[in-house]
């Protein structure tokens, strides 16, 4: 499989994958190019592993469908940084909340560890907690 050609990918752009088959949760990794042996490479923050550099087959294989792909807007020599800070961070632990495969995706791409679905997870734990505690002093 050609990732760059079948998604129009170019490095340091986003994959975005379902990570169950209710599509709720995202899995974000970057597409980083062709190594030298004509291998395409991804690099992920995977649950299990921290962040890694696979292959496009490897990838492939662990998500099957792909939900979007995210253009990296910067320049030239802004696409090596994040190319260049997307390996350089391999090895990194993964945590839930911390950080996780958005959050480091959103690193690469924006400078910015930060993840959406965990701010919703939490703002909707908030809005849930509060509910509870208001209907607890009625």
């Amino acid at each position: 499989m050609n990732f760059a050609l079948n998604y129009n990918l170019t490095p340091a752009d986003r994959i975005v994958a379902p990570l169950a088959e209710t599509g709720i949760t995202k899995h974000h990794a970057i597409y980083l190019g062709f190594n030298e042996f004509g291998q395409e490479l991804i690099a992920e923050n995977n649950i299990k592993q921290g962040v890694r550099v696979i292959t496009a087959r490897q990838f492939e294989l662990e998500h099957p469908v792909i939900s979007r792909i995210e253009k990296f807007c910067g320049t030239d020599s802004e696409r090596q940084v994040a190319i260049n800070v997307a390996i350089s961070l391999t090895g990194a632990n993964y945590d839930l909340f911390l950080y996780n495969c958005e959050h480091y995706a959103n690193q690469i791409q924006y400078g910015k560890a930060e993840s959406k679905q965990i701010q919703n997870f939490l703002f909707f734990a908030g809005l849930l907690t509060l509910g509870c505690l208001m209907n607890n002093n009625n």
